[in-house]
């Protein structure tokens, strides 16, 4: 699917590919997007639009970093956003590619963009950003990163109930929980480290398209590099969080089995002695003291229980019970 949105004389035109040979007869500035074209017709028309070969090749590699690199008509960024981003951080990524340059911004993705979505819909917002493909490349990724922000935000409360479900009861499923969330995490905070390496160095090298000493675009561009610096933090915070949290149940269940394991202990002292006295009078001799003793089987149920009370004041004592 090619769809365009084509600014001449302050109009706004939305169409197809048909828009593209008016664009480059009558000039003005131009925002294609393209998505689930077949590789070698997408291939002739970017090559055609003058993006170089080697970008359009990492563009449609199914997985790739993102990345940034400048052409001689254009610059190249690679940048991963997102289709859905559920609350236990199962995201489903989309790689979006821009091509920038002075009159025509190209977006190629490999599904649905929030980004692009957003700013393709925006009927009241495009038409001051599309003038200049740099800075609505900025706002399309400003847009993407700020929901970005936004969820991440959520994941801040899910943590700390998790937390507090952990310290009332402690379980199984909660520790696979734990698991999951510092798994994910590790792999989204691989990609905004990504974000934050490609904008800044976008913001230090400069290109022809992407000037930094314009100040119109370079205030968009730190705005962008800061939210990505802001998501690889929380990031790193949310997964050493995680695995703090699993740290802790371990610490938990592993004092609540020294736990159990002290009163079996302490059982089992009491039981020895009580087992040592009856395994000696159940012994089958004939000359034995107190054997034919009227009072014999209580005497020596007195002198049990008196161990065993004795033994539980001791270990009570002791703080062991």
């Amino acid at each position: 699917m090619i769809r365009v949105k084509w600014l001449h004389n302050a109009d706004i035109a939305d169409g197809g590919r048909d828009l593209i040979s008016q664009w480059q007869q009558q000039g003005g500035v131009i925002w294609i997007d393209m998505s689930d074209e077949p590789d070698a017709d997408e291939a002739k028309l970017l090559t055609s639009l003058g993006c170089h070969m080697l970008a359009v090749q990492d563009a449609q590699r199914q997985r790739h970093p993102p990345k940034f690199e400048d052409f001689e008509d254009n610059t190249f960024v690679l940048y991963r956003g997102f289709e859905s981003f559920e609350k236990d951080v199962s995201i489903k990524h989309v790689q979006v590619s821009f091509f920038i340059s002075k009159n025509c911004l190209i977006t190629r993705r490999n599904g649905v963009s929030y980004g692009v979505e957003s700013l393709w819909n925006a009927s009241e917002d495009l038409p001051k950003f599309l003038h200049s493909p740099a800075i609505l490349f900025t706002r399309i990724v400003n847009q993407s990163l700020a929901q970005y922000t936004k969820r991440m935000l959520e994941l801040e409360d899910v943590i700390s109930q998790m937390e507090d479900e952990m310290l009332d009861s402690p379980t199984d499923s909660l520790m696979q929980r734990f698991v999951m969330y510092r798994s994910r995490l590790r792999k989204l905070n691989r990609v905004f480290g990504y974000h934050e390496k490609v904008f800044g160095a976008i913001i230090k090298e400069s290109t022809p398209v992407l000037d930094m000493s314009d100040a119109t675009l370079y205030h968009p561009m730190q705005d962008v590099y800061d939210k990505c610096e802001r998501l690889y933090s929380l990031t790193t915070l949310y997964y050493e969080q995680c695995g703090d949290l699993i740290d802790g149940y371990i610490s938990l269940t592993s004092h609540q089995l020294n736990k159990t394991m002290q009163a079996l202990t302490v059982i089992t002292a009491i039981f020895v002695p009580l087992g040592l006295l009856s395994g000696i009078y159940g012994m089958n001799f004939e000359n034995m003291p107190e054997l034919h003793s009227q009072n014999g089987y209580y005497i020596l149920l007195g002198v049990m229980a008196t161990v065993a009370i004795t033994l539980l004041i001791f270990f009570r004592r002791r703080r062991w019970l």
